[in-house]
């Protein structure tokens, strides 16, 4: 273990301890009763100090353990792991030193640890944000057991710790994938073969197959619903675009829409790479920040994981313009564009209604934003004075010109995905499922 810092602190009864010389001053007369007391007092201090210095044999062995991956915007467990190595019984409170950002629950606690133990105390971190952090020192007070003196120890344990966005629905999606219950997650459409392409085999009619996929020939042969199956196109490119601009620092709830926004485009990202396909990630706002060119597999995730999970939203405006050029010049095979960004603010979006033109020339675009509740809110609210009216009528006018943005993408053949923070992963997912199955790419 590294070397500890540790010193001196009053114990809990230090302070009664010393209230007990005060009735010897009443003793004799002159400074006799006072000089009783003063040496009543610096025996007690001094055996304060001889039992914190005693403590320093029975300061425990602590190391720190997290459960995996920290994770952005959910309780996280970190563990503290103690070994009394003395053959005394040890009384201490402990305190880890956490990033501001975390808000440890609780805070402090006590532990008591009979000689020659293992015991594990447990504490939860919320993290508000992603990105790279360290863990500080980890600080005990030990308690004498007289209880006239303690000791406080800082025990070196710095740790990185790296908070990534929220991969639980990936999670939640490989498994019931493998229970076959894709829809009770409200995923749609999650058939991988049918509607077209290469013929693959002849089965049995499931519920929910389309009738232009009957075989009409096997049926009345057997008796019974027969369907053709035919297998989808594979190894077809989907780019992620994902919006870093100033609008995307704004939070829903516990999570900034960026964060909401990452958490849809690594869903998206792992069904994909799951579907064969070939996955690529783009950060932009100003300029482009990240680039990850499209490839498949296990390691392919791991690479768009890990730029998504320091990246932060710019104070900045987005140059739609300049991901066009880099789109044009990075992207010559045709790809399906999934554009996070958001749609409230009329004069950064208007650039990319301008410039979706020239994405569509080679490209299926799709954008994906989310509702604004708060904005949603104010245009719903109760008029009760003349500063509610101008707020009501401003929500109402930003709501208007987001419509006519959705509009125009639309129009300009850039389909528009739209859901509530919670539900944009699976609307993103539905809307690629369905493009697979229309072979619209």
């Amino acid at each position: 273990m590294n070397k500890l810092a540790a010193h001196f602190t009053p114990g809990g009864r230090l302070a009664a301890a010393a209230a007990l010389g005060l009735p010897l001053t009443l003793l004799g007369g002159g400074g006799l009763g006072l000089g009783a007391a003063l040496a009543f007092d610096a025996l007690v201090f001094a055996g304060a100090l001889i039992e914190s210095r005693l403590l320093h044999a029975r300061v425990p062995r602590v190391t720190r353990r997290t459960t995996g991956r920290l994770v952005v915007g959910i309780e996280n467990t970190v563990s503290l792991d103690f070994h009394n190595s003395s053959s005394a019984r040890v009384r201490l409170t402990v305190r880890d030193e956490v990033p501001a950002e975390f808000h440890p629950a609780p805070e402090r606690q006590d532990l008591v640890l009979p000689p020659f133990a293992r015991r594990t105390l447990t504490y939860r971190v919320k993290p508000e944000r992603r990105g790279q952090f360290e863990f500080g020192d980890i600080h005990l007070r030990i308690e004498g057991p007289v209880g006239l003196g303690a000791l406080m120890v800082q025990v070196p344990a710095r740790a990185d710790a790296r908070v990534f966005p929220n991969v639980l629905g990936p999670r939640r999606f490989e498994l019931a994938a493998r229970l076959g219950d894709l829809r009770s997650m409200g995923y749609r459409n999650v058939r991988r073969v049918g509607g077209g392409g290469e013929f693959e085999q002849l089965r049995e009619y499931v519920h929910g197959d389309a009738y232009r996929d009957f075989d009409w020939k096997s049926t009345a042969k057997r008796q019974r619903p027969i369907t053709r199956v035919y297998q989808q196109e594979k190894s077809q490119i989907v780019m992620l675009a994902v919006d870093a601009g100033r609008m995307m620092a704004t939070r829903l709830s516990d999570l900034t829409k960026l964060d909401h926004a990452i958490n849809a485009a690594l869903l998206l990202a792992y069904v994909a790479l799951r579907e064969g396909d070939r996955v690529g990630l783009i950060v932009f706002a100003d300029s482009v920040q990240h680039f990850v060119a499209p490839g498949r597999g296990p390691g392919q995730y791991r690479k768009i994981l890990d730029a998504l999970y320091r990246t932060e939203a710019r104070p900045t405006y987005v140059d739609f313009r300049r991901l066009v050029e880099f789109i044009q010049v990075r992207m010559p095979r045709r790809a399906l564009l999934v554009l996070f960004s958001d749609l409230l603010d009329e004069a950064q979006a208007q650039p990319l209604a301008e410039n979706a033109a020239l994405l569509k020339r080679k490209h299926l675009p799709v954008c994906v934003t989310m509702h604004d509740p708060v904005a949603r809110q104010m245009a719903d609210a109760a008029v009760t004075d003349d500063q509610g009216v101008y707020v009501r009528a401003a929500a109402i006018d930003v709501l208007h010109d987001r419509e006519q943005i959705k509009a125009e993408l639309s129009s300009k053949g850039v389909g528009v995905v739209e859901a509530p923070p919670g539900e944009l992963a699976a609307a993103t997912v539905n809307r690629y499922l369905e493009i697979k199955a229309r072979h619209a790419l």
